[in-house]
C-alpha cells in the first residue's frame, strides 16, 4: 500500500468513524424518547428494561447509517484534501484524479465487510433478543394478531392453518389441520380454537377442537372435544420463522425461503428481493464514494465551503435512501423484478456520480 493510500485510509477511517458513532448517538436519542414510556409502561418502570433496549437496537441503527456516514465521511475527507491543495499536488505529480479514488477502495472494502457482517449477524441476533426479552415495541415483529391474514404451513400431507401467532410461536389461536390423502383430497378436518406447545412432551395441546372425517364413499362425520393432543414435528420457531421480518433472517434463512427448505409466509420474490437487497449491500458502500467524489471536486472549483458540500452530501444522501426504499416496496410487491429491485439505485447513481465526474475532469 503507498504512503498517498495509508494516508487516505487513516484520515477517511477516522472521519467514518467520528460520523458513525455521531449519528447513531443522535437516531438512537430519538428513537428513544419516542419507545422509553412504552418500554416502562410494559416493564413496571424498571429502567434497565430501556439501557437493555438502547444496546440491542445499537446494531439495527449503525447498520441502516454505515451508508450514510461512509457518504459523509468520504465527503468530508476529499473536501479537505480539496481545500489543502493536496489533490491538486498529486495531480500535479501525473496522477490522474480517478487512482484518488482508488485510494478509498481498501478503507471502504473494510467498511462493506463490516456492514454485511453487521446486517447478517448482529443485526437478526440483537432482534431476536429484542423479541425473546418482550422489549420489541413493535409487536408484529413477533406475533400476527390478525384473523383475517392467516398463517400456512404445510408438514407432509397435512396443511396446518394459523390465524393468529403469539409468545414467539409457542401459541397459536384460530388453528386448522387439514389432512389430505396422495389425490390430494381432504380427508379430515381438525379446528381449535387455541393450541399450545409443550416443550417436555414435544407435543401441541389443542381445546376446544371439532373433528371432522371424511370417509371415502360415506358422510362425514364430526366429534367434538374439550382436549386433544396434536403430535407434530411442527416446532414454535417455523411459526415464530413466518412472522419474522427480513431485517431479522441471514442469508442462509432467507435463501431457505426461496429454495424451499423453508416456508415463507409471503411470495418467493419476496425473499428473493431481500437476498439481492442483501448481496448489494457492500456495494452501497463503495457507491457512496462515487457520489462523493465530484461533489468535493465541484465545490473546489466554484469557491464554496464545506458547509456546502456537506449540505448536498444531505441531499444525495436523503435522494438515495428515498429512491432505495421506493424500488424496494416495488420489489416487495411484486411489481418489478428482485434483481432491479436491489441493483437499480446503485446502478442509477453509480451513472450519476460517474456522469458528473467525467464531465468535470473532461474526459
Amino acid at each position: 500500500m503507498s504512503t498517498f493510500s495509508r494516508y487516505v485510509l487513516k484520515s477517511f477511517l477516522w472521519q467514518f468513524m467520528l460520523l458513525l458513532i455521531g449519528f447513531t448517538a443522535l437516531l438512537q436519542l430519538f428513537d428513544l424518547l419516542n419507545n422509553s414510556a412504552e418500554i416502562l409502561q410494559d416493564h413496571l418502570g424498571d429502567i434497565s428494561a430501556v439501557g437493555e433496549y438502547a444496546l440491542l437496537r445499537l446494531p439495527e441503527i449503525a447498520s441502516f447509517l454505515v451508508p450514510f456516514a461512509v457518504l459523509m465521511g468520504a465527503l468530508i475527507t476529499l473536501g479537505k484534501m480539496e481545500r489543502n491543495n493536496e489533490i491538486m499536488a498529486y495531480k500535479a505529480a501525473g496522477a490522474p484524479y480517478f487512482t484518488v479514488l482508488w485510494a478509498f477502495l481498501p478503507a471502504v472494502g473494510v467498511v462493506a465487510v463490516l456492514h454485511l457482517f453487521l446486517a447478517d449477524q448482529l443485526v437478526p441476533v440483537s432482534i431476536q433478543t429484542l423479541i425473546a426479552s418482550d422489549l420489541s415495541t413493535e409487536r408484529n415483529k413477533s406475533k400476527n394478531d390478525s384473523k383475517n391474514d392467516p398463517l400456512f404451513v404445510q408438514e407432509g400431507k397435512l396443511v396446518v392453518e394459523a390465524g393468529a401467532v403469539g409468545q414467539d410461536g409457542a401459541v397459536l389461536s384460530h388453528l386448522r389441520i387439514y389432512e389430505r390423502d396422495e389425490a390430494g383430497k381432504v380427508t379430515k378436518q381438525i379446528f381449535a380454537d387455541d393450541a399450545h406447545f409443550d416443550a417436555a412432551k414435544e407435543l401441541w395441546h389443542l381445546s376446544n377442537v371439532w373433528t371432522t372425517t371424511v370417509p371415502k364413499g360415506s358422510a362425514a362425520q364430526t366429534e367434538h372435544v374439550d382436549k386433544l393432543d396434536w403430535p407434530s414435528r411442527l416446532t414454535p420457531a417455523e411459526f415464530s420463522d413466518l412472522v419474522e421480518k427480513p431485517q431479522a433472517m441471514t442469508l442462509g434463512k432467507i435463501y431457505g425461503f426461496i429454495s424451499s427448505t423453508q416456508v415463507g409466509v409471503r411470495p418467493t420474490y419476496f425473499y428473493e428481493t431481500w437476498l439481492q437487497k442483501r448481496i448489494a449491500l457492500p456495494v452501497s458502500s463503495i457507491l457512496m464514494i462515487l457520489l462523493a467524489a465530484p461533489v468535493a471536486h465541484s465545490l473546489h472549483r466554484r469557491e464554496r465551503g464545506l458547509a456546502a458540500g456537506m449540505t448536498v452530501g444531505f441531499g444525495l444522501g436523503f435522494l438515495y435512501f428515498l429512491t432505495d426504499g421506493i424500488v424496494l416496496s416495488l420489489g416487495e410487491s411484486g411489481a418489478v423484478p428482485p434483481f432491479f429491485a436491489a441493483w437499480l439505485p446503485i446502478l442509477l447513481f453509480a451513472a450519476i456520480g460517474g456522469a458528473w465526474l467525467i464531465k468535470q475532469e473532461g474526459y
